[in-house]
């Protein structure tokens, strides 16, 4: 058989392999389509040597020395060499190295002399380490002939076919135009049973008659429109019931006309249990992911009714208190730490909204010192447990910002409970702020426990603490930083770390833009609520008597009539003796929720305005509420600020208005 010959095999051939001259270079002598599309010249292969066409790369040097000793030693030895390597391919449209890792199976191939005269080269290229699966290599030489012709063939030759067929995993067949078996490999004939396959039809095989119709009529199929076929069968053999991949594909004479067709079958059982295994973890991370967002959910709402009380209570003291009270204080401290925790309730409600930056701002004119003095009163415990010195160093001009006071201030507060957490008992922290360009550098630096270079861009990732974990008693999700590296680029600003080493301490340097706007007026947690005199009768129903009477003490304060009752029955049943204006309804109270009340109400034609107050804040409950005839939905616990200018727009909106009340909307 001659080169051309040679070549038309390889051609017909599935998977990466390529037959080389054992010589200098390894020639290649023949080589498939798969392997020749991967050469930095796949135009022009044939005769020349293997490492031109597949060179070092500079990010992966030494790798054509390991897959030349790979074949050399086939050469020494005169037996197979596996092996697993990295060899990068040249993209022919780049002209750059692409990374690729090969698993090769290099076999000799040995003349009359007993010498190695070639190399059958099989490979499976994975990019970037995912494998593909192995390919099959298929002798499509003149599939018309029968095994006499085949046998009579030179030893040489037969060599070269027998190894390249005998060494894959995969099942090679040949059938010819009558539809019997001309050809099986080795492992295909273990798996049917038999010696000997020339001439015999699939029934003879051990195939079911369905499934031998089958084949014939694909036989025949390719037969008559000269183009491949694929499939997926089931089949018990000597190894049990398998599942089986398959191509059968025309074998052409040199006037074009079909001889023989040629099959390989591939053994996907495997991967198909694999495929199954994924699916069946990505099923079960799914309810996973199911399962975590209805805890975070359940846990915020049951966080929300325990600060609804709290926020009405702080409420009702500065009403009752006056602005040059000691205790007027007091309760703006209650009234910012309050807020904190209600807007960390809202970032446990959808832990994902955070990951991928999709936190709200409130933003308004806002001075520095307002947010570095919340901040400084947030981690103070932690400054004072650690007998820490701080220093504040800030500009003396005013400085106002415009952004999310809250949330500037939660900045401020990761820096410093992190400097104050990994520095040791009686260190100094520094904040320091400095105008520069236009715009604001806030750094906070310790001299605490440090950190290598390389941890720091990792501190910035979600739930990651670094080194720095090792120390059990510094506790964190590693939320933190992540967080406010967030938060200051919605701020249109960064957040970066630097540390000499483990020892001896860190910096990170939070930067923002001034607000361009002289004449704003920074807000700041001191300033008094506007009171509003509502004239409206309330009907509030609660469950949590602490959260229901509190809130009602409050609208009272406000000028509004309320009527409180604990559950959705008698909300119901004493709607017409109350005859509201406005109905506040809970909805997770027993046996009728807010959703039965609002329900049965607008059953009866009743269109005063309802207002859902609920701990459940997640955006399919808003939509069930409105569903339910709610008008408007609030999550607990509402700044009263919102709910009592709700109520006066709503008062506002009519135009029959009785004294001192509001008769209907």
């Amino acid at each position: 058989m001659g080169t051309r010959d040679l070549n038309r095999v390889f051609e017909s051939l599935q998977g990466d392999s390529a037959l080389l001259r054992a010589g200098p270079g390894f020639p290649i002598v023949a080589i498939t389509p798969q392997l020749r599309s991967m050469a930095a010249d796949p135009g022009n292969t044939l005769g020349r040597p293997y490492f031109e066409l597949f060179p070092d790369s500079a990010q992966a040097p030494g790798s054509v020395a390991t897959l030349n000793a790979s074949f050399e030693r086939v050469i020494r030895t005169r037996s197979t060499d596996r092996h697993t390597q990295r060899l990068d391919i040249v993209d022919p449209s780049t002209g750059h190295f692409v990374e690729r890792h090969w698993s090769s199976v290099n076999s000799p191939i040995l003349d009359d002399a007993g010498e190695v005269e070639y190399i059958l080269h099989q490979v499976q290229v994975a990019a970037t380490g995912r494998g593909h699966e192995s390919m099959a290599f298929l002798d499509a030489r003149r599939a018309e002939q029968d095994r006499d012709r085949v046998a009579a063939q030179s030893e040489h030759q037969r060599r070269i076919y027998e190894t390249a067929l005998n060494n894959t995993p995969d099942f090679v067949y040949i059938f010819g135009t009558d539809l019997r078996a001309i050809y099986a490999n080795d492992s295909l004939r273990k798996v049917w049973g038999v010696e000997d396959v020339r001439g015999k039809v699939w029934m003879e095989l051990g195939y079911e008659q369905w499934h031998a119709d089958m084949h014939d009529r694909e036989l025949a199929q390719v037969i008559a429109t000269k183009a491949p076929i694929r499939g997926e069968i089931p089949f018990t053999g000597t190894n049990g019931r398998r599942i089986y991949d398959y191509i059968f594909a025309p074998v052409l004479d040199g006037a074009g006309n079909v001889v023989a067709v040629a099959g390989t079958t591939r053994d996907v059982t495997d991967r198909q249990a694999a495929e199954q295994i994924v699916r069946e973890h990505a099923d079960r991370l799914a309810e996973a992911d199911r399962a975590k967002n209805e805890f975070l959910a359940t846990l915020s709402h049951e966080l929300r009714n325990p600060l609804a009380p709290l926020r009405n209570g702080i409420q009702i003291l500065r009403h009752t208190t006056s602005a040059d009270s000691p205790h007027a204080q007091i309760h703006e401290v209650l009234e910012r730490q309050v807020d904190h925790l209600v807007r960390l309730v809202d970032d446990l409600m959808d832990v994902s909204r955070i990951t991928h930056g999709n936190v709200s701002l409130q933003s308004e004119p806002v001075e520095l010192r307002t947010v570095v003095e919340n901040a400084v009163e947030a981690v103070r415990p932690e400054i004072d447990a650690g007998h820490h010195r701080l220093s504040i160093e800030l500009p003396d001009a005013s400085l106002v910002l415009h952004g999310d006071r809250v949330r500037l201030s939660q900045i401020l507060t990761n820096l410093l409970n992190n400097a104050a957490k990994y520095s040791e008992p009686g260190s100094a922290i520094v904040l320091r702020g400095l105008v520069e360009d236009g715009s604001l550098s806030l750094s906070v630096s310790d001299h605490g426990m440090g950190m290598e270079p390389s941890e720091i861009p990792h501190l910035f990732e979600m739930f990651t603490r670094g080194g720095r974990a090792t120390s059990s008693h510094h506790e964190g999700l590693g939320i933190g930083l992540a967080l406010s590296r967030r938060l200051a680029a919605l701020h249109g600003g960064s957040l970066d770390g630097t540390s000499g080493g483990p020892g001896k301490g860190s910096i990170f340097t939070l930067r923002l833009p001034l607000s361009g706007d002289a004449d704003a007026s920074p807000t700041g947690a001191g300033r008094r609520d506007v009171v509003v005199n509502l004239g409206l009768r309330l009907l509030l129903a609660d469950d949590d008597t602490d959260a229901g009477d509190s809130l009602a003490e409050v609208l009272r304060l406000s000028g509004a009539e309320v009527h409180v009752v604990d559950n959705g029955g008698d909300a119901l049943n004493q709607f017409e003796s109350i005859d509201p204006d406005v109905v506040i309804l809970d909805i997770g109270m027993p046996r009728m929720t807010g959703y039965d009340v609002a329900r049965a109400l607008r059953a009866r034609g009743v269109e005063v305005p309802l207002i859902a107050l609920t701990g459940w804040g997640q955006p399919a409950d808003r939509e069930r509420a409105f569903a339910a005839g709610f008008d408007h939905h609030l999550v607990k616990p509402i700044a009263i600020s919102v709910l009592v200018s709700l109520l006066a727009s709503l008062e506002a909106s009519t135009k029959r208005v009785l004294p001192g009340r509001m008769r209907g909307l």
